[in-house]
Protein backbone atom coordinates (compact mmCIF):
# COMPACT_ATOMS: atom_id res chain seq x y z
CA UNK A 1 0.00 0.00 0.00
CA UNK A 2 1.34 3.43 -0.95
CA UNK A 3 1.96 5.73 2.01
CA UNK A 4 0.20 9.09 1.83
CA UNK A 5 2.91 11.75 2.02
CA UNK A 6 2.53 15.39 3.14
CA UNK A 7 2.26 17.96 0.34
CA UNK A 8 4.64 20.41 2.06
CA UNK A 9 8.33 19.72 1.48
CA UNK A 10 11.41 21.13 3.19
CA UNK A 11 14.77 20.92 1.40
CA UNK A 12 18.24 22.46 1.39
CA UNK A 13 19.47 24.22 -1.75
CA UNK A 14 22.48 22.45 -3.21
CA UNK A 15 24.64 22.35 -6.31
CA UNK A 16 22.75 19.17 -7.28
CA UNK A 17 19.21 20.56 -7.21
CA UNK A 18 17.74 17.66 -9.17
CA UNK A 19 17.74 15.66 -5.93
CA UNK A 20 15.34 18.28 -4.55
CA UNK A 21 13.30 18.71 -7.72
CA UNK A 22 12.55 15.06 -8.55
CA UNK A 23 10.84 14.15 -5.22
CA UNK A 24 8.80 17.37 -5.24
CA UNK A 25 7.48 16.59 -8.72
CA UNK A 26 6.99 12.86 -8.16
CA UNK A 27 5.20 13.32 -4.83
CA UNK A 28 3.13 16.23 -6.18
CA UNK A 29 4.21 18.75 -3.55
CA UNK A 30 2.01 21.83 -3.32
CA UNK A 31 4.54 23.88 -1.35
CA UNK A 32 8.33 23.64 -1.05
CA UNK A 33 10.36 25.47 1.58
CA UNK A 34 13.93 25.97 0.35
CA UNK A 35 16.65 26.62 2.91
CA UNK A 36 19.50 28.62 1.41
CA UNK A 37 22.94 29.26 2.84
CA UNK A 38 24.80 32.36 1.58
CA UNK A 39 26.76 30.15 -0.83
CA UNK A 40 23.62 28.57 -2.28
CA UNK A 41 21.39 31.58 -2.96
CA UNK A 42 21.77 31.28 -6.71
CA UNK A 43 21.00 27.55 -6.66
CA UNK A 44 17.92 28.27 -4.52
CA UNK A 45 16.73 30.76 -7.12
CA UNK A 46 17.21 28.20 -9.91
CA UNK A 47 15.29 25.55 -7.95
CA UNK A 48 12.51 28.05 -7.26
CA UNK A 49 12.10 28.76 -10.99
CA UNK A 50 11.94 25.06 -11.81
CA UNK A 51 9.34 24.36 -9.11
CA UNK A 52 7.20 27.38 -9.94
CA UNK A 53 7.19 26.22 -13.55
CA UNK A 54 5.03 23.36 -12.30
CA UNK A 55 2.72 25.59 -10.26
CA UNK A 56 4.33 24.70 -6.92
CA UNK A 57 4.37 27.41 -4.24
CA UNK A 58 7.90 28.20 -3.06
CA UNK A 59 9.14 29.79 0.15
CA UNK A 60 12.85 30.58 0.48
CA UNK A 61 14.40 30.83 3.96
CA UNK A 62 17.93 32.00 4.72
CA UNK A 63 20.09 29.63 6.76
CA UNK A 64 23.30 30.74 8.46
CA UNK A 65 25.83 27.91 8.45
CA UNK A 66 28.91 30.03 9.24
CA UNK A 67 29.55 28.37 12.65
CA UNK A 68 28.14 25.38 14.57
CA UNK A 69 26.31 27.83 16.87
CA UNK A 70 24.78 29.62 13.86
CA UNK A 71 23.66 26.28 12.40
CA UNK A 72 21.98 25.37 15.68
CA UNK A 73 20.19 28.72 15.92
CA UNK A 74 19.02 28.57 12.28
CA UNK A 75 17.79 24.99 12.68
CA UNK A 76 15.89 25.92 15.84
CA UNK A 77 14.22 28.84 14.04
CA UNK A 78 13.14 26.59 11.16
CA UNK A 79 11.85 23.97 13.59
CA UNK A 80 9.73 26.53 15.43
CA UNK A 81 8.42 28.06 12.20
CA UNK A 82 7.63 24.88 10.28
CA UNK A 83 7.69 22.11 12.87
CA UNK A 84 3.95 21.91 13.40
CA UNK A 85 1.78 19.85 11.09
CA UNK A 86 2.82 17.40 8.37
CA UNK A 87 6.00 17.81 6.34
CA UNK A 88 8.45 15.90 4.13
CA UNK A 89 12.03 16.81 4.97
CA UNK A 90 14.37 15.97 2.09
CA UNK A 91 17.73 15.51 3.80
CA UNK A 92 19.74 15.05 0.57
CA UNK A 93 21.21 18.56 0.39
CA UNK A 94 23.39 20.49 2.83
CA UNK A 95 26.26 19.31 4.98
CA UNK A 96 25.98 16.80 7.83
CA UNK A 97 25.86 19.36 10.65
CA UNK A 98 22.93 21.16 9.01
CA UNK A 99 21.04 17.94 8.34
CA UNK A 100 21.49 16.61 11.88
CA UNK A 101 20.50 19.88 13.52
CA UNK A 102 17.43 20.28 11.32
CA UNK A 103 16.31 16.67 11.80
CA UNK A 104 16.54 17.12 15.55
CA UNK A 105 14.56 20.36 15.61
CA UNK A 106 11.96 19.05 13.18
CA UNK A 107 11.18 16.18 15.57
CA UNK A 108 8.38 18.32 16.98
CA UNK A 109 6.39 17.93 13.75
CA UNK A 110 3.14 16.01 14.13
CA UNK A 111 3.82 14.01 10.97
CA UNK A 112 7.48 14.12 9.92
CA UNK A 113 8.64 12.15 6.87
CA UNK A 114 12.41 11.98 6.27
CA UNK A 115 13.52 11.38 2.70
CA UNK A 116 16.88 10.84 0.99
CA UNK A 117 16.92 11.07 -2.83
CA UNK A 118 19.32 8.42 -4.16
CA UNK A 119 19.60 9.78 -7.71
CA UNK A 120 22.41 7.45 -8.75
CA UNK A 121 20.20 4.42 -8.15
CA UNK A 122 16.96 6.19 -9.14
CA UNK A 123 15.40 5.64 -5.72
CA UNK A 124 13.68 7.54 -2.91
CA UNK A 125 14.87 6.23 0.47
CA UNK A 126 12.37 6.90 3.25
CA UNK A 127 13.96 7.01 6.72
CA UNK A 128 10.80 7.71 8.73
CA UNK A 129 8.08 7.24 9.82
CA UNK A 130 8.69 3.76 8.36
CA UNK A 131 11.85 2.80 6.43
CA UNK A 132 10.88 2.19 2.82
CA UNK A 133 12.48 2.16 -0.64
CA UNK A 134 10.53 3.75 -3.49
CA UNK A 135 11.51 3.80 -7.15
CA UNK A 136 11.93 7.21 -8.76
CA UNK A 137 9.47 7.97 -11.53
CA UNK A 138 10.50 9.54 -14.82
CA UNK A 139 9.76 13.06 -13.63
CA UNK A 140 12.13 15.42 -15.44
CA UNK A 141 11.78 16.95 -18.88
CA UNK A 142 14.50 18.94 -20.63
CA UNK A 143 13.19 22.30 -19.40
CA UNK A 144 13.27 21.00 -15.80
CA UNK A 145 16.99 20.29 -16.15
CA UNK A 146 17.59 23.68 -17.73
CA UNK A 147 15.73 25.68 -15.09
CA UNK A 148 17.24 23.75 -12.18
CA UNK A 149 20.73 24.38 -13.58
CA UNK A 150 20.15 28.08 -14.31
CA UNK A 151 19.36 27.96 -18.04
CA UNK A 152 16.32 28.61 -20.22
CA UNK A 153 15.30 27.33 -23.65
CA UNK A 154 15.60 29.95 -26.36
CA UNK A 155 14.48 27.84 -29.34
CA UNK A 156 14.46 24.29 -30.75
CA UNK A 157 13.78 22.93 -34.23
CA UNK A 158 11.36 20.13 -33.35
CA UNK A 159 8.84 22.74 -32.22
CA UNK A 160 8.89 24.22 -35.73
CA UNK A 161 6.27 22.51 -37.93
CA UNK A 162 8.03 23.68 -41.12
CA UNK A 163 11.34 22.17 -39.98
CA UNK A 164 9.64 18.88 -39.07
CA UNK A 165 7.90 18.60 -42.44
CA UNK A 166 11.11 19.39 -44.35
CA UNK A 167 12.94 16.72 -42.33
CA UNK A 168 10.24 14.15 -43.06
CA UNK A 169 10.18 15.00 -46.77
CA UNK A 170 13.89 14.22 -47.12
CA UNK A 171 13.99 11.41 -44.52
CA UNK A 172 14.96 8.75 -47.09
CA UNK A 173 18.01 10.75 -48.16
CA UNK A 174 18.92 11.52 -44.54
CA UNK A 175 18.82 7.82 -43.63
CA UNK A 176 20.96 7.00 -46.67
CA UNK A 177 23.59 9.56 -45.61
CA UNK A 178 23.61 8.32 -42.02
CA UNK A 179 23.44 4.57 -42.58
CA UNK A 180 26.07 4.67 -45.35
CA UNK A 181 28.30 7.26 -43.67
CA UNK A 182 31.31 4.94 -43.49
CA UNK A 183 31.20 4.53 -47.28
CA UNK A 184 30.48 8.20 -47.97
CA UNK A 185 33.09 9.70 -45.62
CA UNK A 186 35.32 11.09 -48.39
CA UNK A 187 32.35 12.54 -50.27
CA UNK A 188 31.19 14.42 -47.16
CA UNK A 189 34.23 16.65 -47.49
CA UNK A 190 33.23 17.66 -51.02
CA UNK A 191 29.60 18.22 -49.99
CA UNK A 192 30.61 20.31 -46.98
CA UNK A 193 32.83 22.50 -49.12
CA UNK A 194 30.21 23.09 -51.81
CA UNK A 195 27.48 23.75 -49.24
CA UNK A 196 29.76 26.16 -47.36
CA UNK A 197 30.46 28.08 -50.57
CA UNK A 198 26.74 28.23 -51.38
CA UNK A 199 25.42 29.31 -47.99
CA UNK A 200 24.70 32.94 -47.26
CA UNK A 201 26.51 34.59 -44.36
CA UNK A 202 24.89 37.70 -42.87
CA UNK A 203 28.00 38.54 -40.83
CA UNK A 204 30.22 38.61 -43.92
CA UNK A 205 27.50 40.03 -46.14
CA UNK A 206 27.76 37.07 -48.54
CA UNK A 207 24.59 36.18 -50.48
CA UNK A 208 23.31 32.69 -51.25
CA UNK A 209 25.20 31.28 -54.24
CA UNK A 210 23.30 28.21 -55.43
CA UNK A 211 25.45 27.14 -58.39
CA UNK A 212 28.51 25.15 -57.38
CA UNK A 213 30.95 22.83 -59.12
CA UNK A 214 32.53 19.55 -58.06
CA UNK A 215 36.14 18.71 -58.91
CA UNK A 216 35.09 15.39 -60.44
CA UNK A 217 32.00 13.60 -61.72
CA UNK A 218 30.80 11.40 -58.85
CA UNK A 219 29.94 7.75 -59.27
CA UNK A 220 28.73 4.80 -57.20
CA UNK A 221 27.16 5.67 -53.84
CA UNK A 222 28.17 9.32 -54.24
CA UNK A 223 26.12 9.50 -57.42
CA UNK A 224 23.23 7.73 -55.62
CA UNK A 225 23.18 10.53 -53.06
CA UNK A 226 23.06 13.27 -55.66
CA UNK A 227 20.45 11.40 -57.72
CA UNK A 228 18.22 11.02 -54.67
CA UNK A 229 18.67 14.70 -53.82
CA UNK A 230 17.77 15.63 -57.41
CA UNK A 231 14.69 13.40 -57.27
CA UNK A 232 13.55 15.16 -54.09
CA UNK A 233 14.03 18.59 -55.67
CA UNK A 234 16.80 19.56 -53.25
CA UNK A 235 19.36 20.09 -56.00
CA UNK A 236 19.51 20.18 -59.76
CA UNK A 237 22.11 17.72 -61.07
CA UNK A 238 22.59 16.52 -64.65
CA UNK A 239 25.05 13.79 -63.67
CA UNK A 240 28.04 16.01 -64.31
CA UNK A 241 30.10 18.31 -62.05
CA UNK A 242 27.57 21.17 -61.85
CA UNK A 243 25.23 21.28 -58.82
CA UNK A 244 22.48 23.80 -58.18
CA UNK A 245 21.21 23.99 -54.59
CA UNK A 246 17.45 24.67 -54.41
CA UNK A 247 17.71 27.00 -51.41
CA UNK A 248 19.91 28.30 -48.64
CA UNK A 249 18.19 25.84 -46.31
CA UNK A 250 19.17 22.94 -48.57
CA UNK A 251 22.80 24.09 -48.61
CA UNK A 252 22.78 24.11 -44.81
CA UNK A 253 21.31 20.61 -44.85
CA UNK A 254 24.20 19.32 -46.98
CA UNK A 255 26.65 21.34 -44.88
CA UNK A 256 25.92 19.12 -41.86
CA UNK A 257 22.30 19.77 -40.93
CA UNK A 258 21.34 16.34 -42.27
CA UNK A 259 23.08 14.67 -39.33
CA UNK A 260 20.89 16.51 -36.81
CA UNK A 261 17.83 15.42 -38.79
CA UNK A 262 19.20 11.86 -38.75
CA UNK A 263 19.30 11.96 -34.95
CA UNK A 264 15.78 13.45 -34.83
CA UNK A 265 14.41 10.64 -37.02
CA UNK A 266 16.04 8.01 -34.79
CA UNK A 267 14.67 9.65 -31.62
CA UNK A 268 11.23 9.86 -33.23
CA UNK A 269 11.24 6.08 -33.53
CA UNK A 270 12.69 5.42 -30.07
CA UNK A 271 10.34 7.83 -28.24
CA UNK A 272 12.31 8.81 -25.11
CA UNK A 273 10.58 10.74 -22.31
CA UNK A 274 11.61 14.07 -23.86
CA UNK A 275 13.94 15.20 -26.63
CA UNK A 276 14.92 18.34 -28.52
CA UNK A 277 16.89 19.03 -31.71
CA UNK A 278 18.87 22.17 -32.51
CA UNK A 279 18.22 23.39 -28.99
CA UNK A 280 19.44 26.89 -28.15
CA UNK A 281 19.79 27.72 -24.46
CA UNK A 282 21.01 30.71 -22.52
CA UNK A 283 21.91 31.24 -18.84
CA UNK A 284 19.32 32.98 -16.68
CA UNK A 285 19.79 36.72 -16.95
CA UNK A 286 22.40 36.36 -19.70
CA UNK A 287 22.52 36.82 -23.46
CA UNK A 288 25.17 34.24 -24.38
CA UNK A 289 23.49 31.45 -26.33
CA UNK A 290 24.70 27.87 -26.50
CA UNK A 291 23.60 25.62 -29.36
CA UNK A 292 23.03 21.93 -28.69
CA UNK A 293 22.50 19.63 -31.68
CA UNK A 294 20.28 17.19 -29.77
CA UNK A 295 19.27 16.61 -26.15
CA UNK A 296 17.43 13.66 -24.61
CA UNK A 297 15.84 13.42 -21.17
CA UNK A 298 14.89 9.98 -19.90
CA UNK A 299 14.86 8.31 -16.51
CA UNK A 300 15.76 11.64 -14.84
CA UNK A 301 19.03 11.69 -16.78
CA UNK A 302 20.14 13.96 -19.61
CA UNK A 303 22.04 13.10 -22.78
CA UNK A 304 23.67 15.85 -24.87
CA UNK A 305 24.56 14.90 -28.46
CA UNK A 306 27.03 16.79 -30.64
CA UNK A 307 26.84 16.11 -34.41
CA UNK A 308 29.86 16.58 -36.67
CA UNK A 309 30.42 15.93 -40.39
CA UNK A 310 33.83 17.61 -40.58
CA UNK A 311 37.13 15.76 -40.78
CA UNK A 312 38.89 15.46 -37.44
CA UNK A 313 42.67 15.67 -37.29
CA UNK A 314 43.23 18.76 -39.46
CA UNK A 315 43.10 21.23 -36.56
CA UNK A 316 44.01 19.59 -33.20
CA UNK A 317 43.18 22.72 -31.16
CA UNK A 318 39.73 23.07 -32.69
CA UNK A 319 39.06 19.32 -32.30
CA UNK A 320 40.03 19.50 -28.63
CA UNK A 321 37.73 22.48 -28.15
CA UNK A 322 34.75 20.58 -29.61
CA UNK A 323 35.22 17.71 -27.16
CA UNK A 324 35.91 19.94 -24.15
CA UNK A 325 32.89 22.17 -24.77
CA UNK A 326 30.61 19.15 -25.19
CA UNK A 327 31.78 17.63 -21.91
CA UNK A 328 31.52 20.90 -20.00
CA UNK A 329 28.17 22.04 -21.37
CA UNK A 330 26.54 18.69 -20.70
CA UNK A 331 27.60 18.97 -17.04
CA UNK A 332 26.44 22.57 -16.83
CA UNK A 333 22.90 21.85 -18.03
CA UNK A 334 22.51 18.32 -16.68
CA UNK A 335 24.52 18.38 -13.46
CA UNK A 336 25.57 14.99 -12.14
CA UNK A 337 22.84 13.29 -14.18
CA UNK A 338 24.30 14.19 -17.59
CA UNK A 339 26.04 12.15 -20.29
CA UNK A 340 27.52 13.28 -23.59
CA UNK A 341 27.77 11.68 -27.01
CA UNK A 342 29.86 12.80 -29.98
CA UNK A 343 28.28 11.55 -33.22
CA UNK A 344 30.67 11.91 -36.13
CA UNK A 345 29.91 11.01 -39.74
CA UNK A 346 33.64 10.58 -40.31
CA UNK A 347 36.18 8.58 -38.28
CA UNK A 348 38.00 10.31 -35.43
CA UNK A 349 41.75 10.62 -35.30
CA UNK A 350 43.46 8.84 -32.42
CA UNK A 351 44.21 12.01 -30.41
CA UNK A 352 40.60 13.22 -30.47
CA UNK A 353 39.29 9.75 -29.60
CA UNK A 354 41.64 9.56 -26.60
CA UNK A 355 40.64 13.04 -25.47
CA UNK A 356 36.94 12.16 -25.68
CA UNK A 357 37.55 9.09 -23.53
CA UNK A 358 39.44 11.19 -20.99
CA UNK A 359 36.54 13.67 -20.73
CA UNK A 360 33.94 10.91 -20.45
CA UNK A 361 32.44 11.59 -23.89
CA UNK A 362 31.09 8.54 -25.74
CA UNK A 363 31.92 8.46 -29.48
CA UNK A 364 29.98 6.90 -32.35
CA UNK A 365 31.87 7.64 -35.57
CA UNK A 366 31.82 6.43 -39.17
CA UNK A 367 30.44 2.90 -39.28
CA UNK A 368 29.54 3.27 -35.58
CA UNK A 369 26.75 5.69 -36.54
CA UNK A 370 24.58 2.65 -37.37
CA UNK A 371 24.57 1.79 -33.67
CA UNK A 372 22.96 5.12 -32.69
CA UNK A 373 19.43 3.81 -32.06
CA UNK A 374 20.57 0.76 -30.09
CA UNK A 375 23.08 2.83 -28.10
CA UNK A 376 20.42 5.37 -27.07
CA UNK A 377 18.06 2.56 -26.11
CA UNK A 378 20.76 1.05 -23.89
CA UNK A 379 21.39 4.47 -22.34
CA UNK A 380 17.66 4.87 -21.69
CA UNK A 381 17.64 1.50 -19.94
CA UNK A 382 20.42 2.73 -17.68
CA UNK A 383 23.03 0.39 -19.11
Amino acid sequence: MTTLRPSTHLCIATGQNLANLIPALQLKASRVIILETPQMRLQARYLQRALEGHGIQVVRETFDDSTPAAVEQSAERIGVQYGEGSIVFNVTGGHKLMTLALARHMEVADDLHLLYAETRNQRLDWLRPVPELQAMEDALEIDDFLLAQGYTRDSSSERDAYWQQAALDRAALTRLLGDESDKLANFFGALNKLAGNAMSDARKGTPFRPQQRLLFTPGGRNADVLAKAHELGLIHWDQDIEIMFASDDVARYFGGGWLEEYVWLKLRGIRPHDSATNLTVKPAGGDIRNELDAVVAHGNRLLVIECKTLRFGNDPLKDADYVYKLAQLSKQIGGGMASSLLLSARPLDEATAERAQRYGVTVLAGAGMKKLASWIQQWMAGA
